[in-house]
């Protein structure tokens, strides 16, 4: 909550900036997974706020915790794991379970990373949503999208004990690569741009300061303030974020620190606050968050949970900095054209060649191997095939135009 007078100073910012890439905890592994909600027999229908808040109460057997998303997205955090084998338990265990209470409930959950079956309505009534449509709604309507009509799969890994930057890099290093290997949204925008991603593609349309990826050129602190301090400010929050003042677009964080706002000035619990309100592809919280992966089915849900993990071991991730090519500059190719790009699909092959070599770090289930094998055999290895087949039907979004996302700022 701002004060009447200025007190966050450059070192407060940085110290916080910094604390994010501490390891303080022991080696873990969490998955956050994102399913869109329809009443049964009725695909228009959306939980109301009354049906989120009940469900939010539901425990699950293997302790993962119910959130859901504002157009009624419901989404499942498990608890953190001590491996990639372990969380991928308790997203199986506690998912079965979150389906079967939202069944009797009268609702069921569907695999989509794009819902394109009803134009995106916001359910949940928090300040925070309200001011965050309010500032995505003068840019276009990409951020409607996002924040109603999408869902992904997001990967919480730890920092290395050790080299607590490692992972920070490699995940930057593979995340195009990840987006082309397990696009699972495929569609066409309002302009009639075919996406592999669309997903992906609607959160590179909204407000690319905050969603663009940090840059990996200088230290990951330095980076990271650097980053916070040049995005806009959208909410400013009061009485522990039951209230506040939404903020148009226009007012970096930087600048509020330096000229204040009339809501006040911005204090170190501010700054933490406007960092919860930033997206970029691999977003540091004490740990590291991927947020690049299409809501997935179980299975290449599961592949993808393993390729992430095993490119953080120290050995993998080593192999995988020699050997890849350079992808940097290759993050909207990605998500447009996925692995019909030479240089994504060279990237996946080796890819899923070290994730393979070093896949007992991480599990040691045998169907674990399995699943990567017939991954890697059915759309890695047959990627330059495919890139002459058409892309699928992304259903509806095809026939339906007022459903489709309208992409501004790519």
């Amino acid at each position: 909550m701002p004060l009447s007078r200025r007190t966050l100073t450059s070192a407060g910012v940085a110290r916080v900036s910094a604390a994010v890439f501490e390891p303080s905890q022991p080696e873990s592994v969490g998955l956050e997974l994102e399913w869109p909600v329809h009443r049964l027999g009725d695909v228009s229908a959306r939980p109301a706020a009354s049906d989120a808040v009940m469900a939010a109460d539901w425990t699950l057997p293997a302790g993962g915790r119910i959130s859901f998303e504002p157009g009624g997205q419901v989404e499942l955090s498990t608890a953190p794991a001590r491996s990639a084998a372990g969380a991928l338990r308790a997203a199986e265990t506690d998912s079965c379970a979150l389906r079967a209470r939202m069944a009797a409930a009268g609702f069921a959950c569907e695999t989509l990373a794009v819902d394109d079956r009803r134009p995106p309505r916001r359910i949940l009534q928090l300040p925070r949503y309200q001011a965050m449509e309010r500032f995505f709604a003068e840019q276009g309507p990409a951020g409607a999208w996002m924040m109603c009509n999408t869902a992904s799969t997001q990967v919480n890994i730890s920092h290395d004990q050790v080299d607590p930057h490692q992972r920070w890099y490699i995940m930057h290093q593979i995340a195009p690569v990840l987006i082309a290997a397990f696009a699972h949204s495929p569609g066409l925008d309002a302009g009639g741009h075919r996406w592999a991603s669309l997903r992906q593609a609607i959160w590179w349309s909204i407000d690319p300061p905050r969603t663009r990826p940090v840059r990996t050129d200088i230290a990951p602190e330095l980076a990271w303030q650097a980053y916070a301090l040049a995005a806009d400010v959208m909410f400013i929050t009061g009485d522990g974020g039951a209230s506040g003042t939404a903020v148009r677009p226009g007012l970096p964080f930087g600048r509020w620190m330096a000229d204040g706002h009339p809501a006040g000035w911005p204090t170190t619990e501010d700054y933490r606050y406007h960092l919860s309100t930033l997206f970029p592809p691999v977003r540091p919280r004490g740990w590291l968050e991927l947020r690049v992966l299409d809501a997935l089915p179980d299975g290449i849900r599961d592949v993808a949970v393993l390729t992430v993990a095993v490119a953080c071991t120290i050995e993998a991730g080593r192999e995988l900095r020699q050997r890849l090519p350079d992808t940097s500059n290759l993050w909207i190719t990605a998500t447009r054209d996925g692995l019909c790009h030479p240089v994504l699909e060279s990237a996946a092959r080796i890819l899923f060649a070290v994730v393979r070599d070093h896949l007992g770090s991480v599990t040691t289930e045998t169907r674990h191997a399995a699943l990567i094998e017939e991954y890697a055999a059915r759309h890695i290895r047959r990627s330059h095939a495919q890139a002459s087949e058409p892309a699928p039907e992304p259903g509806d979004a095809v026939r339906h135009p007022d459903r489709r996302p309208t992409l501004t700022a790519i």
